[in-house]
Protein backbone atom coordinates (compact mmCIF):
# COMPACT_ATOMS: atom_id res chain seq x y z
CA UNK A 1 0.00 0.00 0.00
CA UNK A 2 1.45 3.31 -1.12
CA UNK A 3 1.46 6.26 1.33
CA UNK A 4 0.55 9.55 0.92
CA UNK A 5 3.43 11.94 0.48
CA UNK A 6 3.86 14.20 3.31
CA UNK A 7 2.14 17.42 3.19
CA UNK A 8 4.84 20.39 3.96
CA UNK A 9 3.32 23.53 5.43
CA UNK A 10 6.04 25.24 6.79
CA UNK A 11 8.65 26.00 3.41
CA UNK A 12 5.28 27.63 1.75
CA UNK A 13 3.94 29.79 4.58
CA UNK A 14 7.56 30.92 4.86
CA UNK A 15 7.51 31.97 1.70
CA UNK A 16 4.34 33.67 2.02
CA UNK A 17 5.42 35.67 4.92
CA UNK A 18 8.68 36.35 3.38
CA UNK A 19 6.61 37.87 -0.02
CA UNK A 20 4.74 39.62 2.30
CA UNK A 21 7.39 41.94 3.48
CA UNK A 22 9.00 42.21 0.66
CA UNK A 23 6.14 43.96 -0.72
CA UNK A 24 5.30 45.91 2.25
CA UNK A 25 9.47 47.05 2.46
CA UNK A 26 8.93 47.78 -1.22
CA UNK A 27 6.13 49.58 -1.25
CA UNK A 28 7.44 52.18 1.30
CA UNK A 29 10.70 52.28 0.10
CA UNK A 30 8.71 53.81 -2.90
CA UNK A 31 6.31 55.46 -1.14
CA UNK A 32 9.30 57.33 1.05
CA UNK A 33 12.28 57.32 -1.51
CA UNK A 34 14.19 55.74 1.19
CA UNK A 35 15.47 52.02 1.40
CA UNK A 36 16.09 52.66 5.22
CA UNK A 37 12.90 53.91 6.03
CA UNK A 38 12.28 50.70 8.27
CA UNK A 39 15.60 51.38 10.24
CA UNK A 40 15.03 52.67 14.13
CA UNK A 41 18.42 54.46 13.37
CA UNK A 42 18.51 58.48 12.35
CA UNK A 43 21.13 59.74 10.24
CA UNK A 44 23.31 62.62 11.38
CA UNK A 45 23.17 65.92 9.58
CA UNK A 46 25.91 68.90 10.10
CA UNK A 47 23.59 71.92 9.79
CA UNK A 48 25.18 75.09 7.72
CA UNK A 49 23.36 77.48 9.97
CA UNK A 50 21.10 77.38 12.90
CA UNK A 51 18.63 80.23 13.34
CA UNK A 52 17.35 80.53 17.20
CA UNK A 53 14.27 83.09 16.80
CA UNK A 54 14.23 84.82 20.83
CA UNK A 55 11.26 86.10 21.49
CA UNK A 56 11.79 88.91 18.76
CA UNK A 57 15.33 89.02 18.17
CA UNK A 58 16.90 86.69 15.58
CA UNK A 59 20.35 85.02 16.21
CA UNK A 60 22.15 83.60 13.11
CA UNK A 61 24.67 81.11 14.31
CA UNK A 62 27.15 79.24 11.53
CA UNK A 63 29.73 76.85 12.20
CA UNK A 64 32.37 78.31 14.76
CA UNK A 65 30.01 80.71 16.38
CA UNK A 66 29.54 80.63 20.12
CA UNK A 67 26.40 78.20 20.83
CA UNK A 68 26.57 76.53 17.27
CA UNK A 69 28.23 73.41 18.26
CA UNK A 70 26.13 72.90 21.18
CA UNK A 71 22.86 73.29 19.24
CA UNK A 72 24.06 71.43 16.37
CA UNK A 73 24.48 68.13 18.74
CA UNK A 74 21.07 68.72 20.76
CA UNK A 75 19.64 68.77 17.06
CA UNK A 76 21.54 65.46 16.49
CA UNK A 77 20.65 63.87 20.03
CA UNK A 78 17.16 64.89 19.81
CA UNK A 79 16.52 63.59 15.77
CA UNK A 80 18.90 60.15 17.21
CA UNK A 81 15.99 59.66 19.03
CA UNK A 82 13.38 58.99 16.71
CA UNK A 83 9.50 60.11 15.87
CA UNK A 84 6.34 59.05 17.29
CA UNK A 85 4.38 59.11 13.95
CA UNK A 86 4.27 56.71 10.67
CA UNK A 87 2.52 59.79 8.89
CA UNK A 88 2.80 63.61 8.83
CA UNK A 89 0.59 65.14 11.12
CA UNK A 90 -1.95 67.64 9.39
CA UNK A 91 -1.13 70.77 10.46
CA UNK A 92 1.18 73.66 8.58
CA UNK A 93 2.89 77.03 9.16
CA UNK A 94 0.35 79.82 8.31
CA UNK A 95 1.34 83.57 7.74
CA UNK A 96 0.24 84.41 11.41
CA UNK A 97 2.30 81.89 12.88
CA UNK A 98 5.55 82.62 11.12
CA UNK A 99 5.08 86.15 11.96
CA UNK A 100 4.65 85.35 15.60
CA UNK A 101 7.05 82.98 15.62
CA UNK A 102 9.34 85.60 14.12
CA UNK A 103 8.05 88.81 16.87
CA UNK A 104 6.87 87.19 20.32
CA UNK A 105 7.80 83.67 20.54
CA UNK A 106 11.17 81.03 20.55
CA UNK A 107 11.58 78.80 18.25
CA UNK A 108 14.84 77.08 16.67
CA UNK A 109 15.15 76.76 12.44
CA UNK A 110 18.17 74.73 11.23
CA UNK A 111 19.33 75.01 7.32
CA UNK A 112 21.18 72.48 5.48
CA UNK A 113 23.60 72.55 2.93
CA UNK A 114 22.18 69.19 1.25
CA UNK A 115 19.02 67.51 1.50
CA UNK A 116 18.14 65.58 4.35
CA UNK A 117 16.12 62.54 5.04
CA UNK A 118 15.18 61.14 8.19
CA UNK A 119 14.40 56.94 8.25
CA UNK A 120 10.71 57.56 8.72
CA UNK A 121 7.56 56.12 6.21
CA UNK A 122 7.42 59.75 5.32
CA UNK A 123 8.55 61.08 2.25
CA UNK A 124 11.27 63.74 2.46
CA UNK A 125 12.40 65.12 -0.69
CA UNK A 126 13.82 68.66 -1.30
CA UNK A 127 13.84 69.00 2.84
CA UNK A 128 17.00 71.32 3.69
CA UNK A 129 15.58 73.30 6.74
CA UNK A 130 13.49 72.46 9.74
CA UNK A 131 11.61 74.21 12.16
CA UNK A 132 11.08 73.36 16.18
CA UNK A 133 8.95 75.59 18.11
CA UNK A 134 10.05 75.43 21.71
CA UNK A 135 7.73 77.85 23.48
CA UNK A 136 4.45 79.50 22.65
CA UNK A 137 2.65 78.33 19.33
CA UNK A 138 3.05 74.40 19.00
CA UNK A 139 5.54 73.98 22.07
CA UNK A 140 3.92 71.39 23.98
CA UNK A 141 3.64 69.40 20.50
CA UNK A 142 6.91 68.66 20.33
CA UNK A 143 6.76 69.03 16.29
CA UNK A 144 9.42 69.31 13.61
CA UNK A 145 8.23 71.52 10.61
CA UNK A 146 10.57 70.58 6.96
CA UNK A 147 10.83 73.31 4.34
CA UNK A 148 13.05 73.89 1.16
CA UNK A 149 14.29 76.03 -0.89
CA UNK A 150 13.13 79.09 1.91
CA UNK A 151 9.21 77.70 1.89
CA UNK A 152 7.68 75.70 4.97
CA UNK A 153 5.70 72.56 3.87
CA UNK A 154 2.46 71.36 5.37
CA UNK A 155 3.13 68.48 7.78
CA UNK A 156 4.97 68.26 10.96
CA UNK A 157 6.49 65.19 12.22
CA UNK A 158 6.81 64.57 15.71
CA UNK A 159 9.43 64.08 18.13
CA UNK A 160 9.50 61.41 20.60
CA UNK A 161 11.73 63.15 23.16
CA UNK A 162 12.85 66.64 22.38
CA UNK A 163 14.67 66.82 25.98
CA UNK A 164 18.19 67.05 24.53
CA UNK A 165 17.67 69.97 22.38
CA UNK A 166 15.43 72.05 25.23
CA UNK A 167 18.29 71.16 27.73
CA UNK A 168 20.92 72.91 25.10
CA UNK A 169 18.15 75.85 24.92
CA UNK A 170 18.22 76.01 28.84
CA UNK A 171 22.14 75.97 28.90
CA UNK A 172 22.73 78.54 26.57
CA UNK A 173 20.24 81.04 28.60
CA UNK A 174 17.69 80.86 25.66
CA UNK A 175 14.60 79.46 27.68
CA UNK A 176 14.03 79.47 31.20
CA UNK A 177 13.51 76.66 33.79
CA UNK A 178 9.96 74.80 32.93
Amino acid sequence: METLPKFKLREPLLILVFVFLLIFWAINALNTGNIFWFLPVQPTFQPTRILVRNYGQTIDLQPGAPGFTELSQALTETFANGFDNNALVSIGLSDETLRRYAEEELVIESYYGQDISFNTRVRMNGITQLLIPLDGTHADSRYLFMGGNGDWRAGAMVLTDDSPLRNAMRELGYLSGE
